[in-house]
């Protein structure tokens, strides 16, 4: 076998390469201001002092139970609570509606009050 070297194109190495892509710097981040401490007022002289406080032990974190104990309580609610569908004739509703808008109310609003002032009364 023999081992020939091939030529090298000469024009491929002296073209110029393409400049690498330089990346844009990053921002500088401020630095935080460094806090000064506050002077302390001179201690009064006829101040006794204070006995140590016992310390206070304070769970770190509430029991996970809470979220699922509020779940089930509006489920619960939910329970007590039955959808009822109410008919009106086409007479009634002008009145309805005029008698709810004279309070600011909705019609399911007023119909809502309406029955409830009923149920006091009984």
């Amino acid at each position: 076998m023999t081992t020939e070297k091939k030529p090298v194109d000469s024009s491929a190495q002296d073209a110029p390469q393409p400049a690498p892509a330089v990346k844009a710097a990053k921002p500088i981040k401020a630095a935080k201001p460094v806090k000064v401490a506050k002077p302390t007022a001179a201690p009064k002289a006829a101040v006794a002092p204070e006995p140590a406080a016992k310390p206070v032990v304070v769970d770190a974190a509430p029991p996970k139970k809470d979220k699922k104990d509020k779940k089930k309580a509006k489920k619960k609610d939910k329970k007590n609570k039955e959808a009822v569908i109410i008919r009106f004739d086409d007479a009634q509703l002008p009145q309805i509606d005029a008698s709810a808008e004279a309070l600011g109310l909705s019609r399911a609003a007023w119909v809502r009050m309406v029955v409830a002032q009923a149920l006091t009364k009984a």
